[in-house]
């Protein structure tokens, strides 16, 4: 039976890939703790994950009520290296959540297959909307986990932003 109430993101055990749903209809996915819990700058400049739904893969829900920086991603050469690469600093967040009903793998199917209509060009390129589009579509529909949407569309984490 559900129990709704307010927890942070090292209190559950996510059973992994995760798979995040932002207000502006956009799809991330996260494959494990470490991935969730870091960002880039401008996700947390703009808030980016205020308001995101994260569903892990066995259906359960939870609503992203703020998100705190804790500190810098990693060990110090790994960062002076990767900055020197990328010149994005990685910083590691801890979300404050609240429980929500589960969805059914349907329902999330229906919420991604939203998110790609309303953001095409995340998906195919502009010649491609009548052809990759649906290919892409139907492809999540035909999913037979949560965990295969994850690996269907290769989906993207906030590391970079």
């Amino acid at each position: 039976m559900f129990q709704g109430g307010r927890v942070r993101t090292t209190e559950i055990d996510f059973h992994f890939p995760v798979l995040g749903l932002t207000t502006d209809k956009d799809v991330w996915g996260f494959p494990d703790l470490e991935r969730l819990t870091k960002c880039g700058p401008r996700t947390l400049r703009d808030n980016m994950q205020d308001r995101m739904e994260l569903v892990d893969a066995d259906g359960r829900r939870w609503l992203v009520t703020s998100v705190r920086r804790t500190g810098r991603a990693g060990p110090l050469l790994s960062r002076w290296f990767r900055s020197l690469l990328t010149g994005v600093p990685q910083y590691r967040i801890e979300h404050e959540l609240d429980s929500l009903e589960p969805f059914t793998l349907q329902h999330i199917q229906q919420r991604v297959c939203e998110a790609m209509q309303a953001h095409p060009d995340f998906w195919c390129d502009d010649d491609e909307r009548e052809t990759v589009l649906p290919e892409r579509l139907a492809e999540v529909k035909a999913t037979p986990t949560i965990s295969a949407i994850h690996q269907v569309l290769g989906l993207d984490t906030f590391e970079g932003y």
